[in-house]
C-alpha cells in the first residue's frame, strides 16, 4: 500500500453498516469513513486532514462535494481504530501483535501519516515484551516486506540472525514471504556473516598480549570459538552466548591448564562477562551497519527518479 492507492473503494459487502460507537459517534462530526467489515466511524474532516496528506488532499480537491459523508476505506475496523485513536486525543489503543502493528503502520504510510508514524514507532519500540522477536523474525520480515516496511523489514532481518535458516526452521513461516524478499534475506546473512568475521578477526590476541591490556582482544582460541559460532547464527547475542561461552572457557581450562590473563580471572563467570559484554558490543555495532537490499519496488522509483540523459 502506498500514498498513491485512492481512498474510496468500493462497497463489496452487503452487510448493513453499524457504528464503532464512543468516542467515534459525535454529533459534530462531519465525515463518516467505513471500514472494510463494515463499521462506521464519525469522525472530523479537520483533525484527519491535519494528520493525513492523502485525506487533506482529498477534501480540498476541487470537485468535491460538500455533502460527500461517507468514505469506504480497505481496512478493518481495528486497524482503523487505532489509526485514529493515534490522531485524536483519547487513548491509544496499542497493537497487541506483530501483525497488527505492521498493518497499522503501513496504513499510516498509505494516507501519509508521517508524524503520526514517527510517533507510533516511538511508543512501540521499548515495548516490554517486544511484539517481534526471534520466533516470530522470519514472518515479521515477510509482511514488512510486502507492505514496504523498510525500516521493520530490517529489524525483524535482523532478529532472523538468532536462528537457523534451513526448511525446517522457516517451512511455516514461506507462505507469507515471496521468492524475492526471501532471497534479498539470504543476502543481507551472508553480508552479517562476512562482517561478524571480520570484527572478530580485529579482536585476535596477539603474542605480545601483556595481562594490563584491555578486553578489547581476545586469544586465538576464543577467535576461534566466536568465528566458529558465526558461521551459523550471526546475531551478537548468539555468538556471545554467556552460558556457551562459560563451557568453552570452563573446558579450555582444564584442558589446557592456560595462565593467559582472561583465564586467570576469578571464576568462569567474570571472565564470560567481560570478555562477552566487549565482544558482544563490537559485534553489536558491526551488524548495525549492515543494511538490507531495497526491494525491487523501491529500486524501480529509484529509477524513475533519476534524471533523463
Amino acid at each position: 500500500m502506498d500514498g498513491s492507492e485512492k481512498l474510496h473503494i468500493f462497497q463489496l459487502s452487503s452487510e448493513q453498516p453499524r457504528n464503532f460507537g464512543p468516542p467515534f459517534e459525535r454529533r459534530d462530526a462531519d465525515l463518516i469513513i467505513r471500514s472494510c467489515d463494515q463499521v462506521d466511524f464519525h469522525v472530523h474532516k479537520a483533525i484527519l486532514g491535519v494528520a493525513s496528506v492523502a485525506f487533506e488532499d482529498m477534501f480540498t480537491a476541487p470537485g468535491q462535494g460538500q455533502n460527500e459523508s461517507v468514505v469506504y476505506l480497505a481496512e478493518d475496523s481495528k486497524t482503523l481504530h487505532r489509526l485514529l485513536t493515534a490522531i485524536y486525543p483519547v487513548d491509544f489503543s496499542i497493537p497487541k501483535t506483530f501483525e497488527e502493528y505492521l498493518s497499522l503502520i503501513a496504513s499510516c504510510q498509505k494516507y501519509q501519516m508521517d508524524s503520526t508514524t514517527v510517533y507510533i514507532r516511538s511508543l512501540l519500540k521499548e515495548r516490554i515484551p517486544p511484539l517481534f522477536t526471534a520466533l516470530n523474525s522470519l514472518r515479521a520480515y515477510g509482511i514488512a516486506t510486502r507492505y514496504h516496511l523498510e525500516e521493520e523489514a530490517l529489524l525483524a532481518a535482523r532478529l532472523t540472525l538468532e536462528c537457523r535458516m534451513d526448511f525446517d526452521t522457516c517451512v511455516e513461516d514461506l507462505p507469507y514471504i515471496s521468492g524475492a524478499d526471501l532471497f534479498r534475506l539470504w543476502q543481507y546473512r551472508i553480508k552479517c556473516t562476512a562482517v561478524a568475521k571480520d570484527c572478530v578477526n580485529q579482536l585476535i590476541w596477539d603474542e605480545d598480549y601483556a595481562p594490563s591490556a584491555s578486553y578489547d582482544v581476545v586469544p586465538f582460541w576464543l577467535h576461534r570459538h566466536f568465528t566458529h559460532r558465526a558461521a551459523n547464527h550471526p546475531s551478537p547475542k548468539i555468538i556471545t552466548d554467556r552460558k556457551v561461552f562459560k563451557d568453552t572457557l570452563k573446558k579450555h581450562r582444564t584442558a589446557t591448564g592456560c595462565k593467559c590473563p582472561a583465564c586467570l580471572l576469578p571464576g568462569e563467570v567474570r571472565a564470560a562477562d567481560m570478555i562477552g559484554a566487549v565482544v558482544e558490543a563490537k559485534l553489536q555495532v558491526a551488524i548495525d551497519q549492515v543494511s538490507i537490499a531495497p526491494s525491487q519496488q523501491n529500486l524501480q522509483s529509484l529509477e524513475q527518479c533519476r534524471p533523463s540523459r
